[in-house]
């Protein structure tokens, strides 16, 4: 091949990239998950505690966390009594430096984990054990015998954040009332509402303060798992499939992106310019709130969502978190009062129908790299 060819090859590529064209090109798939398969500290934790509590924590493991960090650690007490905390390791310390983030996705993972005890007939007991968000050890869980309750599993497993290919239509009404099944602290924010058009160009205005900020570049930079090795070796953070970058563009990212391409003025203007065509393309918001700020809240936050986030394939309904607007300021300390909420918020979802619900992609971590008995 010529050197002025290869040169063109890669220019297109990288403007595939940048500017998202052929996202439907399948041929150039990178690693995704297998939804049955099960890693090898699976059948370890089997000889340990059992089938039925080794299949609680996996499915559990499914819950969405930020970058997908999967911050979760599982210290098994006895087969009845775990700890459940986070990793260190895992932490955002620089768009999440509360913890507020991590402990949302902890409550997606006790969320996951009641959903399928019930399943298998156990009740579960959870106690707060932390005092701060930064304390290793988060919550205490019993299991005990109870009544099995019936739940399609396969939701769990299903469950994806999708970013692209929404369609401009409002959310039913009756769809809404079907994801929040009851609950409360939900509000929906039709696509030309007041609202939902500050959530727009907030979170426009926030991921362009926020691409700026160095040290939040270097810490995606960290998350992000450009080549097939790396997304092997790690089983967390984001792939290309999982930001929805596939075909051509997935193929290019994955064999000429490094860590460096992240703070590169080219992959800045991007991201930007996607938050700009993500918030023109939606059927509204969806905003989630907490009672309040306190671990407690929080962790009851995460299971809400996570719950409604469970349902939203049944109605064909795309779910993408978008946070910049909670963590960048001023917009943080500004957007309960241009939302008139009287609570606090904790997620800003993007939301909108789909043609087609996308298959997960989401790599997890194995069981024994979380959980220690």
């Amino acid at each position: 091949m010529s050197l002025s060819r290869r040169k063109f090859l890669i220019r297109t590529a990288q403007g595939v990239v940048i500017f998202g064209l052929f996202p439907g090109m399948t041929a150039c798939e990178g690693l995704t998950r297998k939804q049955e398969e099960k890693d090898p500290g699976y059948g370890a934790l089997v000889s340990q505690i059992g089938r039925e509590r080794t299949e609680i924590l996996w499915y559990a493991s499914f819950a969405p966390s930020s970058h997908n960090v999967q911050p979760w650690t599982v210290t098994i007490k006895s087969p009845n009594n775990w700890i459940i905390g986070s990793a260190e390791d895992r932490w955002l310390n620089e768009v999440d430096p509360k913890n507020r983030e991590m402990l949302l996705s902890i409550g997606a993972f006790l969320e996951n984990m009641v959903t399928v005890a019930k399943t298998y007939g156990f009740q579960v007991s959870i106690r707060t054990v932390a005092r701060n968000p930064f304390d290793p050890e988060l919550v205490s869980v019993e299991l005990q015998n109870g009544e099995r309750m019936e739940y399609p599993l396969q939701r769990l497993l299903e469950r994806r954040t999708v970013r692209t290919d929404f369609k401009s239509e409002n959310i039913d009404l009756q769809d809404f009332s079907f994801l929040v099944d009851g609950d409360e602290g939900f509000y929906y924010y039709p696509s030309e509402s007041t609202r939902a058009l500050w959530l727009d160009e907030a979170t426009v205005a926030a991921t362009e303060q926020q691409v700026n900020r160095e040290n939040v570049q270097e810490e995606l930079a960290r998350w992000i798992r450009w080549s097939d090795a790396d997304a092997s070796k790690y089983r967390n953070g984001l792939t290309p499939e999982a930001m929805d970058i596939t075909g051509l563009a997935g193929w290019y990212v994955r064999n000429f992106y490094g860590s460096r391409d992240v703070l590169g003025k080219d992959f800045r203007k991007a991201t930007v310019e996607h938050a700009r065509q993500q918030v023109a393309q939606s059927g509204g918001w969806i905003v989630t709130t907490s009672e309040n700020d306190r671990i407690t809240s929080l962790i009851e936050a995460g299971r809400r969502f996570e719950r409604m986030f469970l349902r939203a394939k049944d109605r064909s309904v795309g779910i993408h978190p978008m946070s910049q607007v909670l963590q960048e300021a001023p917009w943080s300390e500004e957007v309960a009062e241009a939302l008139k909420l009287e609570k606090p918020p904790q997620f800003l979802l993007r939301v909108g129908y789909l043609r087609d619900y996308p298959s997960p992609v989401s790599l997890r971590m194995p069981l024994d790299e979380f959980t220690k008995v």
